[in-house]
């Protein structure tokens, strides 16, 4: 019997992290054998267009998907979550009438409540996919304070998720290390299982013959979000020092973010104009784009929720053949660039350790078996279907678990009679 499978996230299918992380994932376990009906919250603008949410639609129709997208809510924050939220548990509880999921995979912060408050009336199982530890990211990102209140409760919330969740899946062995520390986890054996952000390596054609060495100019690409955790500013400082140090280099940033808050980060860094470019492209074009660079970008600061997450650029560049400079202590990433050896860390933001990195990193370009490496390491922790044939074996084991105490349920009340 297939598993029937109700899975949420808070994220929209048409942005960059539903294309490269979500509409994968779930159309690998469709084909699995997963009866999955998928909820979303898609930006305003992206409903907007409805010939690709109709692509997308059909998409997920060919593999057996249905998809009930939902519209996100920006603001007022807190009322607009909330409503977002309790929307979503209706309409959920509305789509599943006619057929009782399972299991509900509940992924990211906000997806995770809503599946805490669904399991129980759809008699579910919960699965927490929890994207990394959301308080206090929050917290890096400067959006709230350490120990303010609206910390304080979502951390209490995140503790209330793991300890009801009769399955959770961490982004890092670092994150599982922690969670399986956790009193809940260890009193009911909660199992754990370790699933990154994953990439569609068929995706990434990748040939050694295409991919260029620095001649003239380095080429460096940083692609994804900006501000927030995310350091745009000091990746403009180490390229300004890279330029110095080893002459021509140009930046190539891709982003959904306005221009002008690109060119203001830069700006304040220090870094010329005429040193980088940016451009919005398609999810599609994103493995062409990298074609073209030498080394992919990736700064965080230091701070409490950095060993939680998965970097989907990371695998992106390596599945392309590029070395990574990334800052120390990125989740499980440090440990496999020393492992491989397929990029640079950055261990502290100053001049002297951004020459020291663009140095090495010059060296390292000139390694005629990096390129294979890095593919190799994408391939080794970053691939789809292994991520997703654990997802798999996690729904069937749960299903299994839960029949077992039903069982026992059943014969400890018959013994009774």
């Amino acid at each position: 019997m297939k598993p029937r499978v109700l899975y949420i996230v808070y994220w929209g299918a048409a942005e960059p992290l539903g294309q490269s992380l979500v509409l994968p994932a779930v159309k690998r376990l469709a084909d699995l054998g997963v009866e999955l009906t998928l909820v979303t919250f898609e930006k305003p603008l992206d409903l907007a267009c409805q010939e690709e949410i109709a692509q997308i639609r059909g998409s997920l129709n060919r593999h057996g998907v249905q998809w009930i997208p939902l519209r996100y809510h920006k603001r007022p924050k807190v009322p607009a979550t909330t409503f977002d939220i309790l929307h979503g548990c209706m309409r959920s509880i509305l789509a599943q009438l006619r057929a009782r999921p399972d299991i509900i995979h509940a992924r990211t912060f906000i997806g995770g409540l809503i599946g805490l408050a669904l399991a129980p009336l759809l008699r579910a199982k919960l699965i927490y996919h929890n994207e990394g530890f959301y308080p206090d990211e929050q917290v890096d990102a400067g959006v709230w304070k350490a120990g303010s209140a609206p910390h304080r409760i979502a951390r209490s919330l995140e503790q209330l998720l793991y300890a009801q969740a009769d399955g959770i899946i961490a982004l890092s062995h670092r994150a599982k290390d922690i969670l399986m520390g956790l009193p809940a986890v260890q009193r009911w054996n909660t199992p754990v299982i370790v699933v990154p952000s994953c990439v569609e390596l068929d995706r990434f054609c990748w040939n050694p013959s295409q991919l260029s060495t620095p001649r003239d100019v380095l080429r460096l690409v940083y692609l994804g979000s900006v501000g927030g955790r995310y350091k745009l500013d000091a990746i403009g400082r180490f390229v300004a020092v890279a330029c110095r140090e080893l002459g021509q280099v140009h930046l190539r940033v891709l982003t959904r973010a306005e221009p002008h808050l690109v060119d203001s980060i830069f700006s304040s860094a220090g870094l010329p104009g005429d040193v980088w470019s940016l451009d919005g492209v398609p999810h599609a074009a994103i493995p062409a784009e990298l074609s073209h660079q030498h080394a992919g970008l990736h700064f965080l600061p230091r701070g409490l929720s950095e060993h939680g997450g998965s970097p989907t650029k990371i695998g992106e560049y390596w599945a392309a053949g590029l070395p990574v400079v990334v800052t120390a202590n990125v989740s499980d990433t440090e440990e496999i660039i020393r492992r491989e050896r397929v990029g640079i860390v950055v261990n502290e933001h100053s001049e002297t350790e951004y020459r020291r990195a663009a140095r090495e990193l010059q060296l390292l370009l000139g390694d005629h078996e990096l390129h294979k490496r890095c593919r190799h390491a994408a391939e080794t922790y970053y691939a789809l279907g292994p991520a997703c044939e654990r997802q798999f074996t996690l729904y069937r084991n749960i299903i299994s678990r839960a029949a077992r105490a039903s069982a026992c349920a059943h014969t400890s009340e018959f013994s009774k009679l």
